[in-house]
């Protein structure tokens, strides 16, 4: 995996156990990783990144609304 990939990822999980809601949608992600990292990114980029931790067990797909990602518990 290159370094820029892995980076992502770890800034992926980072956001999603950090957020106050239960929570994050794609959308969340996008905007975080833009305003605190400096890191421009597409919304089906980072769709398919939160699949791919959760099949990973990296993240868990949350229950509630359409496409939440939430921390393993």
């Amino acid at each position: 995996m290159d370094p820029k990939t892995a980076e992502l990822r770890r800034l992926a999980v980072r956001i999603v156990e950090e957020h106050e809601a239960a929570a994050v949608t794609p959308g969340i992600l996008v905007q975080r990783l833009a305003v605190e990292y400096d890191r421009d990114r597409g919304y089906s980029e980072v769709f398919d990144l939160l699949h791919e931790l959760e099949d990973e067990g990296e993240l868990v797909y949350h229950h509630g609304e359409y496409n939440e990602f939430a921390a393993p518990e």
